[in-house]
This record gives structure tokens, C-alpha cells and sequence, in this order.
């Protein structure tokens, strides 16, 4: 049984070869692939993958959420995650990997590992967005709303992914400036010596003020090929107008920070431009996306982003307009990128080998 902390986990993953981030992103694809096609298939076979619906409890006094995520693919591996969203401060948990046979194979620190899982399926949609008529995806102008771990990998895979040269800006947006100085010393000193030749900018609404603030951002959103929200806000960070008030044009949008109905990252009127809604899932999306809920959006109305990984490696996505995103995650992306995770520390030699559990 392997385990593997915060900082194995890190270590593991600020390091990926091109090689490695390939093979991840793929088995991720993969794994949303299998996830679609076992719900439209109805030949009376047991489903091989079982994905209950997570539990949700909050604790007391200080009312922090734990989500409890089990998830079983019965042909490679089983997981349970609990996992801990507090009031205040970073998240905390474990994903515990079983093999088949019920062996423990190994337990990983589900901080970065929620991070990364997250930002990975923000990317096998974005890989696969261009403009229509064009064979590149073009993404020089990135915009991140946000500041915790969720913004930085979707920022450091988004320069992995998007191909050298490819991005030329990232501006990142948050309401408070304390989180913004941790991200500027602890990620973007270090991109910005790995990527010189991209710029990195940061405003805070706390320091700037509202004017400065809003006026800053309506035009650089404006100038935005794609646009991540990273933050469990309760109002929309911005309005459609200041989206798409520069005319319509191809731009992605990913939506991964609201998880609660009573959450929204942005407004009906800009939901509803989108060319089509892309959802992880559509029934964790219907429960949990506060931006779908309000706008009384139907089943009917979503893709999921499986659909498309079924039609093979060479699908993908040309929409005029808005191209939109919603993820709220579940537990069949804990167990695929935690197993490979640990298949791939092994041949690293890195973590804690317990044996005999």
C-alpha cells in the first residue's frame, strides 16, 4: 500500500513530462467516454461503473462541508474520497484506491489531486475547441477568475496544453487580495521565468476599488479567448454584456467553481448565449450547479462532454459564439487520476510504502 502526502502528490505533478500529461489527459477523456456510454446502453448487462451521488454533511460549529464521493469501476479499481470544504482555509482530505479484490492500494492527499482532476477536465474539452474553419485553438488571451489551487492548475495546464507560443496573456481576477499575493508568490513568480514571454496580471477588487476593478475587467474580458471561473461565488462575476458586448466571436468558457444551488459564476442571460452547454455530468450538474438551476435549464438542454470522446481522438468542437463548460466533478475522476498517480509514483520511488495493511 502506497501513500502518498501533499508534497508527494505536488512533487509528482509540477513535474509531468509532456509525456505523462498526455497519458493523463487521455485516460481522463477515456474515463468521461465510458461514463456516457454505460448510461445510453440498455442491454439488461450490470454496469461496470457505479457512481452513487455524493454525500454532502456539514459539520459543526463552524458549518464546513465534507463531501463523502465513493465511486467503483469493478474491472480496475474502487475509491472513496472524503473530502473537506471549509468556511475558511484550504481544502482538506484523502482518496483511499482499492483494487478489485478489495486490497488497498494505496491512500493520496486530495487537495491537489481535486485541483488537478478538475483543471485536466476543463482541458480534454479545450484541446479539442478551434475555431470553426481553422485547425488551431488560438487561446492568446486568458482570463481566471479566482485565486486558490483550482486557478493555478487550470493556468499551468492551460500553457501546457495549449501549445508554445500560444498564449500571450493571463490575466486573473479575484474579489480579495490576500489570496492574489499567495499566487503571485507561489505560482506566478515561478511561470513567469518559465514562460517570459507571456504576461501575467493580477487585480484585486478589495485593492483596486469597484471602478478601477470593473473597468479593468470589462476590457480585458472583452479582448478573452477563453475564460476560466475557479470561485464559489454566490453573484456572477460579471455581466453577458461585458462578455460578449465586443460582438460575437468563438470563445471557451469553463465553469468549475459553483457547487451548491445557491452558487453562481455567471448570469442566465450569458448561459443562455452559448452555443450548446457541456456538462461533466448532467444529473451532478442538475443537483449542484446553481448557474443551470436558476435558469431552469432541462436535461434535454445539456451535452455531455463524453458524447464527444466517443466519436474518437480526431472530435472536435467548432462553434460560432460561445463555447461553455460546466463542471462540478465526481468521483470516477478522483479514481482514474489517483490510481495513475499512484501506478506512476512507483516507477518514480516516490511516497510511503506500508506493507502488511
Amino acid at each position: 500500500m502506497l501513500i502518498l502526502t501533499e508534497p508527494d502528490v505536488s512533487s509528482i505533478l509540477r513535474n509531468l513530462t509532456p509525456a505523462h500529461a498526455t497519458l493523463l489527459l487521455s485516460a481522463l477523456s477515456t474515463a468521461l467516454a465510458a461514463f456516457t456510454k454505460e448510461k445510453q446502453q440498455q442491454d439488461g448487462h450490470p454496469p461496470l461503473i457505479h457512481q452513487p451521488q455524493r454525500t454532502a454533511i456539514v459539520t459543526q460549529p463552524a458549518r464546513d462541508t465534507t463531501l463523502i464521493m465513493p465511486v467503483s469501476n469493478t474491472t480496475t479499481a474502487t475509491s472513496v474520497k472524503v473530502v473537506t470544504l471549509p468556511s475558511s482555509g484550504p481544502v482538506k482530505g484523502s482518496i483511499s484506491i482499492f483494487a478489485p479484490d478489495g486490497a488497498l492500494k494505496g491512500v493520496l492527499n486530495a487537495a491537489e489531486v481535486t485541483a488537478f482532476r478538475t483543471a485536466l477536465a476543463t482541458m480534454t474539452l479545450l484541446t479539442r475547441w478551434q475555431r470553426p474553419g481553422s485547425s488551431k485553438r488560438e487561446v492568446r488571451n486568458l482570463v481566471v477568475f479566482g485565486a486558490g489551487r483550482q486557478v493555478e492548475w487550470h493556468v499551468r495546464l492551460a500553457l501546457k496544453f495549449a501549445g508554445e507560443g500560444s498564449v500571450r496573456r493571463v490575466s486573473i481576477f479575484n474579489r480579495g487580495a490576500a489570496r492574489l499575493r499567495e499566487l503571485e508568490a507561489g505560482v506566478l513568480a515561478e511561470l513567469r521565468k518559465a514562460f517570459p514571454d507571456v504576461v501575467f496580471e493580477t487585480m484585486a477588487l478589495e485593492t483596486a476599488g469597484e471602478e478601477a476593478y470593473g473597468s479593468t475587467m470589462r476590457g480585458t474580458l472583452g479582448e478573452a479567448d477563453a475564460v476560466f471561473g475557479c470561485t464559489p461565488s454566490t453573484v456572477p462575476l460579471f455581466k453577458a454584456k461585458d462578455l460578449l458586448g465586443s460582438g460575437e466571436r468563438p470563445r471557451f468558457m469553463s465553469l468549475i467553481g459553483s457547487y451548491k444551488p445557491e452558487m453562481q459564476e455567471i448570469d442566465t442571460e450569458t448561459l443562455r448565449a452559448a452555443a450548446k452547454i457541456w456538462v461533466d455530468s448532467k444529473e451532478e450538474c442538475l443537483i449542484e450547479s446553481g448557474e443551470l438551476i436558476r435558469a431552469g435549464t432541462k436535461e434535454e438542454e445539456l451535452t455531455e462532454v463524453g458524447e464527444l470522446f466517443l466519436q474518437g481522438d480526431n472530435a472536435r468542437v467548432e462553434e460560432e459564439g460561445l463555447t461553455l463548460f460546466k463542471c462540478v466533478g465526481f468521483g470516477l475522476m478522483d479514481l482514474i487520476i489517483g490510481d495513475k498517480l499512484l501506478e506512476l509514483a512507483g516507477q518514480l520511488g516516490k511516497g510511503v510504502t506500508v506493507d502488511g495493511f
